[in-house]
């Protein structure tokens, strides 16, 4: 999202993702932020998005992002801390986590962080429950991408982390600007849209980071179905 003051866009585009959102019937019952609200993790920038946000009347649950600082974020958002759980209405459970590491694009969920998600899953085995991490947790197949994301080796361990939960039904990130969808050991995953820009998943060997023209604006809408099971729509703005 990356929305400041003196932003080339992307306030425009929060806005438009909030009329979508407002219009949206039945209402959600909560808002995740995916990552990467600021470009500066300037002050500015986190009152602007709560700015904008101000008209959805919605719990907002954020995670921080590599452009993120979790101090700035946890001021203006209320996130409580690098993990955290909370239930998220209708009985879903959503648990959320940071992926960053300091000074990197790219992410990192090695054992300290598997250790506190561990226990956080534990707490209760029950609830149907969404993963959220900013770094996908699964190789997109685009070289300049994979290589930001999380290293293989905190994947797998991931993965099999989640294999003993089975009550977590979706792993979601953001991160790449795009929707992809792939699996973490047996748990499906998928990486949100950005309400402004798309990246380019760029196939090609030796292709470099860049974004698509052509892709509009989207946001993930993560629905619990009666069968306590989750499906996962991306809507286009």
């Amino acid at each position: 999202m990356r929305v400041g003051p003196d932003d080339d866009g992307t306030g425009a585009a929060l806005e438009a993702a909030v009329a979508a959102l407002a219009a949206l019937d039945p209402q959600p019952d909560a808002l995740l932020l995916s990552g990467d609200l600021a470009e500066h993790a300037d002050p500015r920038e986190y009152e602007r998005v709560r700015d904008l946000l101000a008209p959805l009347a919605l719990p907002v649950h954020a995670i921080p992002g590599n452009h993120d600082d979790l101090a700035e974020l946890s001021a203006h958002f209320e996130v409580p801390g690098e993990h955290y759980a909370v239930g998220c209405g209708g009985g879903l459970r959503l648990v959320a986590c940071d992926s960053t590491a300091p000074g990197r694009d790219g992410g990192s969920f090695g054992p300290e962080r598997l250790a506190e998600l561990e226990a956080l899953l534990a707490a209760d085995t029950d609830s149907p429950t969404i993963l959220a991490i900013h770094h996908p947790p699964f190789l997109l197949g685009a070289e300049a991408v994979d290589e930001i994301g999380l290293p293989p080796d905190d994947c797998a361990a991931l993965g099999e982390l989640l294999g003993r939960h089975p009550q977590v039904r979706r792993v979601t990130a953001g991160h790449v600007h795009a929707a992809s969808i792939g699996r973490v050991g047996r748990c499906p995953a998928l990486t949100c849209p950005s309400n402004w820009r798309q990246g380019a998943i760029d196939l090609r060997p030796g292709a470099g980071l860049g974004f698509s023209e052509a892709d509009p604006p989207g946001f993930a809408l993560h629905v619990l179905t009666g069968d306590g099971e989750l499906a996962s729509h991306i809507r286009p703005i």
